[in-house]
């Protein structure tokens, strides 16, 4: 019995598709490679020694850290020697120059709530709004050391 042969069609490449793909990536490099010369201009006119020195200096943020151990025992930057009536007045001073300012509250593990709520309402009172709580480094530190004996 004789089998009739299966013509076998051979793979080609399709060329015309090819050829789209290339011209449009050509058009797309084509367009995009004039913006190169115009980045490497800078247009920048700079200030005059004499127009300079009457602009008014820029603000620098303030950053405070507010370490609170007890009501009557809370330092600023380090600086010992507030209770939450000079806290709030020292508060009061900053908010009336205008002064930005980030305030961080720190406390020991057994300072009461009551400590850390004072001092928050000392600059809430002088309508400080950035204010954020951080636990103390050294203190933070020490927990995994413990618990790992």
């Amino acid at each position: 019995m004789k089998l009739a042969r299966r013509n076998v069609k051979r793979g080609r490449v399709e060329i015309i598709p090819m050829i789209d793909t290339i011209l449009i990536l050509l058009i797309f490099y084509m367009s995009f490679s004039s913006f190169s010369a115009v980045e490497k201009r800078l247009d920048s006119r700079l200030p005059l020694v004499a127009k300079a020195s009457a602009v008014a200096p820029t603000k620098v943020p303030l950053d405070l850290n507010i370490h609170v151990r007890s009501t009557n025992d809370i330092s600023v930057n380090g600086a010992p020697g507030y209770d939450s009536f000079t806290l709030t007045d020292a508060m009061r001073q900053l908010a009336s120059i205008g002064q930005e300012a980030t305030i961080v509250i720190e406390a020991d593990p057994e300072t009461s709530y009551q400590a850390v709520i004072s001092a928050l309402d000392a600059c809430a009172q002088a309508n400080l709004t950035n204010v954020a709580f951080r636990p103390l480094a050294d203190v933070a530190a020490a927990a995994p050391a413990a618990a790992n004996p």
